[in-house]
Parts: structure tokens; sequence; C-alpha cells
């Protein structure tokens, strides 16, 4: 019956979901309560030494399938089934590398575009609702990191869910927990703020004088955060990355609602969705791996 209503729902959710968002107000909110998060994650690219442990410890941790590959020269990209990897920068003979997975924004376009609810933050995390994603990839469009990606096995959108059942339980991500050089730290977000302005004030000293912190604005605040030696664009960055709302993803697909689609789509599925997040509805980690 779950795939049955899935399927049938990649039929016809797509355009029309959104503009029951419109309609309704649903979708896109469902973090509102939460606000900036009290941990978070700092990534100093300058302790990084491409030792590739954080992504094998996140490959390990969710089963992930997949070659575990080391070439800095050609770094696996991320894909449903790789949800850490390395970008890599080659300044003369040296290497520096800047962990690349979910960045977990306060703001999520990711979020804002779903049509049936099945991304939204649940604690901390920014998580996909394996049972409610039906594979319509408007998140993977929207993200300005190039994060979810749609499995071909299972027709959903797979990504970091920020080790959700880890942190629950009082423990760090994997990809924190592993890291040898401390290039990862895992903590409340203040203090790593905080830590991150000394060290981007001493790489600035330092003959750096582009270093910069990324993340502590971008998007409402993101829940990785970044101390780079150089600006964010020469790390793969984009500079001022935009939400992108319901309504450019609407606009998006209006051409969809022209064929009739809303005559098929059951109204009281959405509706189910929202009252579930109203109520304080929580993915479980089964859900997430799915």
């Amino acid at each position: 019956m779950e795939l049955g209503r899935r399927n049938f729902l990649k039929t016809a959710a797509g355009a029309v979901g959104l503009a029951l968002l419109q309609l309704t107000g649903f979708g896109g909110n469902a973090h509102a309560a939460s606000s900036k998060s009290d941990v978070a994650m700092l990534v100093n690219v300058t302790k990084c030494t491409g030792c590739w442990e954080c992504y094998k410890a996140c490959k390990n941790h969710n089963s992930l399938e997949g070659t575990v590959r080391f070439d800095p020269e050609d770094p696996p990209e991320l894909s449903s089934n790789c949800w850490i990897t390395l970008f890599a920068l080659k300044r003369g003979r040296a290497w520096r590398f800047r962990k690349h997975a979910c960045m977990h924004c306060t703001d999520a376009s990711c979020e804002q575009v779903c049509p049936t609810g099945a991304i939204s933050h649940q604690g901390v995390a920014v998580v996909i609702d394996q049972e409610w994603c039906v594979g319509c990839g408007y998140c993977v469009q929207a993200c300005p990191f190039g994060v979810p990606h749609i499995d071909e096995h299972t027709g959903t959108a797979r990504k970091c869910t920020f080790c959700i059942d880890r942190i629950s339980n009082g423990q760090e991500p994997a990809c924190a927990e592993v890291c040898p050089t401390n290039a990862i730290q895992f903590g409340k977000r203040t203090d790593l703020i905080a830590t991150a302005i000394t060290q981007v004030r001493a790489l600035r000293n330092d003959s750096y004088p582009d270093a910069s912190l990324y993340g502590e604005y971008e998007l409402g605040g993101l829940l990785v955060i970044y101390v780079l030696d150089d600006r964010p664009s020469v790390y793969g960055l984009p500079g001022a990355p935009q939400l992108v709302t319901s309504n450019a993803a609407f606009k998006w697909l209006s051409g969809f609602i022209t064929f009739g689609v809303a005559a098929v789509l059951p109204l009281w599925l959405l509706f189910r969705r929202k009252k579930q997040i109203e109520t304080g509805h929580q993915t479980t980690i089964e859900e997430v791996k799915k």
C-alpha cells in the first residue's frame, strides 16, 4: 500500500502540492520554533589533512554502499550513497580540503519547496522522512549546496542526517568523532562561533588576509560552520546563498497545473501530514535510513 501511495503521489503531488502550500500556508515552516540550534559543527580547513576518516565513518555508520575512494584529484561526488566528501584545493604542492555535506540550514530551501512536508527540522537537523518523500526532486534543484540526491533504488531523496540518532543520545556525529586532527568539532553553537572568530583572526594575522568565517549568518545560520583561509568561492561555497521559496518552485512547475493534475491529488494526505508535523511528529532513525 505504501508503494502504491508513493507512486500515485509521484504522478500527482508536484505542482498541486506546491499550489496547496500557497493556499494553506503549510510547508517550509516546521522549524520555526527551533530557530537557531544550540549545537553545531565547526570545520577548519587548515587543520584537515585529507585523511578521509570522516567519509569512511559516515559510510560505515549509515551503511552506505559504494566504493571508498581517496584520490584528492578525483574526490567522489555527493550522491544518495555518499553523504560526505572532500572539496579539494591544490595550492602549489600543498592541498587544502573542505569537508562537504549537508549544511542543515536554519532557512532551508529544500524544506521550503517540499510539496509533501517530507523535509523538516527534527530537533537540530534537517531530515528527509523517507515514508513521505515522493522523489519529486524539488529539493535537489533548490539546494544551493548541491546536497540532496535521488536514490535510483528507493526513488527518494537522501542526504546527511547530522547523525540524528547519535546526537539524540548525547554522542557526536560519526565524522566529528573520528577526526584525528580536530578539524571537525561538535559542540555548542555559540562556543564554536567564538572559537571560529578567534581562528579567523589568527589566520588574517598570519598571511591569510582573506580568511573568513562561513555559516554564522548564511540562510539564517548554518549548522555547519567553516573557518576558511580564503574567500568562500575559492572553496566552492556560494558567497550569498539564496533561499528558494515555494513561490519560486511553484513557478517552475506551473505548467503541470494546466494539465489538470489538481483533479487527482487527494487533499487528505497533505492535511494529514500537516497535522502530524503540528502535533510534534518526529522522524525515527529507521525512517531516515529506509
